[in-house]
């Protein structure tokens, strides 16, 4: 089940193709190379912002400029953001593929 909703996000989100019949089902629409992983987890998850006022582009918060803690949570949310975005799901796959412990078949 939660494969399915994850899939169907990302179909809506533009990332996968679905494909009917014999030898159907979701094709990347891009090449992984042009994916990172911080494109996928908003796509499934919404906004990474680890705290409700940096949700959106300008803060809403009336107390923003009196916050003795937002600096830290915007520092934080820029270090995770460029983390995210710095990896590609190409690399994500690498990496699986030269583990050859690793079997995650679905």
């Amino acid at each position: 089940k939660y494969l399915e909703q994850v899939v169907s996000l990302l179909h809506k989100a533009g990332f996968l193709h679905s494909l009917r019949g014999n030898n159907g089902g979701y094709r990347l629409a891009k090449k992984p190379s042009e994916y990172t992983a911080g494109d996928i987890l908003r796509a499934a998850e919404g906004t990474l912002a680890p705290i409700a006022c940096l949700q959106d582009e300008t803060n809403q918060c009336s107390r923003c400029h009196q916050c003795a803690t937002l600096p830290f949570w915007q520092k934080y949310y820029q270090i995770v953001t460029d983390y995210v975005d710095s990896v590609t799901l190409e690399e994500l796959a690498e990496n699986v593929r030269s583990d050859e412990t690793c079997d995650y078949i679905i």
